[in-house]
């Protein structure tokens, strides 16, 4: 029954809050003991629960792990070579976050949610009192990119089922990506600041311009290398097919990201010794702090199999078709925000609500061209607006936050639920000006 298992989930995510925020367990352990849980409860033997978990942890950590490890050895580097603090001093709060919103939608119209996000653990984790500002700010900023703007992957894979034209849906996603990224640096604004303690850097480098170029060069590659991957993945291949495509998607793999961020600033900053390449240096350290996310990460991935393969996203999402086509927009919306609650991907929240909607934009009144790009603009944030435990990006923004989880659910989903209800807003008044 999808309503039950529904349920389930609900009680997995509850669970989940309380004992994180209890006793301060281990985000990796509890999610691997409600994933079991969660699977027994629905009536799976336990050697299925392991083997998808063990499919969903392991495509997770190869799509993602290394670019966390990635953000985190460069950020690493950054504080150690005091870079970021000469970048610090000369800008404000307010500058500072509105920098981090810009560079993040920029990194938001890359491959995947989470590395676009991983690539930004630079700007986040040396940002000191700001830092769960900047956080919520970044992660805002690439929700309402990824979701909205071309050629992020999921309007993309939404306007190739619809039908749409990306000229329209790029005109279309702008105001709503605009929206959603001016109430997304609202609500960091409006968390407080928090005293956050001097790292522990008995021999690092003096701050330096030199050093501040080193890593804001291996920020712009390695969003350039996953925008570069989200380009080859669009159906239409406008930069060639065959070997190719499959060159230019490799870009934005993490192993490459790996290469070229952490290449890039110990290529400008002259780090090749020991002091940041040896197991204690800088470099270990930075692996170091990013293993608890790292795991969680993984588990989330390992539960969102679970959930994709029960079906239950599909069923429910089923349900809302029924809605009155008098509600429009908010239907192929509506669709794609449940789809994505229940199953956590989302690229399959989008692919999924897109081939629901696809038979009824007749009846919804958006047959036309315009109307199919809007639809698709649509899917792309409702599947955005609410991350939550069984997606890894919840875990990534609520760790670079400085966040417990509970706070997690309460910043990072809350505040991406007010964004769905912006966007929504903005897609409504668009829908008037269908023909």
């Amino acid at each position: 029954m999808p309503e039950l298992n529904a349920f389930y989930l609900l009680a997995a995510v509850v669970v989940t809050a309380f004992v994180t925020e209890k006793f301060r367990a281990m985000p990796f352990l509890v999610l691997v003991f409600v994933t079991g849980l969660y699977g027994v409860a629905q009536g799976e033997a336990p050697p299925w629960i392991a083997k998808e978990f063990n499919i969903g942890f392991g495509q997770t950590i190869a799509a993602s792990g290394l670019a966390i490890l990635a953000g985190a050895m460069v950020a690493r580097l950054a504080e150690s070579s005091a870079a970021i603090a000469w970048w610090r001093e000369r800008l404000a709060d307010k500058a500072r976050l509105a920098s981090t919103a810009v560079v993040a939608t920029i990194a938001g119209l890359g491959g995947t949610p989470i590395s676009a996000l991983a690539v930004l653990t630079p700007m986040i984790q040396t940002a000191g009192a700001a830092r769960t500002r900047v956080a919520l700010a970044a992660s805002f900023a690439v929700n309402a990119a990824h979701g909205c703007l071309i050629p992020s992957p999921v309007p993309i894979a939404a306007l190739a089922i619809l039908g749409g034209d990306w000229r329209a849906a790029l005109m279309f996603g702008v105001p709503v990506a605009a929206a959603q990224i001016l109430l997304g640096l609202a609500l960091a604004r409006r968390v407080p600041a928090v005293a956050v303690a001097a790292p522990d850097l008995p021999n690092a480098q003096p701050g330096s311009r030199r050093a501040t170029l080193g890593v804001i060069l291996a920020l712009v590659v390695m969003i350039g290398l996953i925008i570069g991957q989200s380009l080859g993945q669009i159906p239409s291949e406008p930069l060639g097919g065959g070997p190719i495509r499959e060159n230019i998607l490799g870009l934005g793999r993490p192993m490459i990201l790996l290469w070229g961020g952490l290449g890039m600033v110990l290529l400008v900053i002259g780090g090749f010794n020991r002091r940041n390449l040896s197991e204690e240096g800088w470099i270990g350290q930075g692996a170091r702090a990013a293993t608890g996310v790292f795991l969680a990460v993984g588990a989330a991935g390992g539960f969102q199999m679970m959930l994709h393969n029960n079906g239950m996203a599909e069923v429910l999402s089923e349900r809302l078709l029924d809605l009155s086509p008098a509600l429009g927009i908010a239907v192929p919306f509506l669709v794609a925000l449940v789809n994505r609650s229940l199953q956590g991907s989302a690229l399959t929240a989008a692919i999924t609500a897109a081939g629901m909607i696809q038979p009824l934009l007749l009846p919804l009144g958006l047959q036309s061209g315009p109307g199919r790009a809007l639809a698709a603009v649509a899917v792309g944030a409702g599947v955005m607006a609410v991350p939550h435990v069984n997606d890894g990006y919840f875990w990534l923004a609520t760790h670079l936050a400085g966040l417990r989880p509970v706070q997690g659910l309460r910043r990072v989903t809350g505040g991406a639920l007010a964004q769905g209800a912006a966007a929504l807003a903005v897609l409504s008044l668009l829908a008037l000006s269908l023909p």
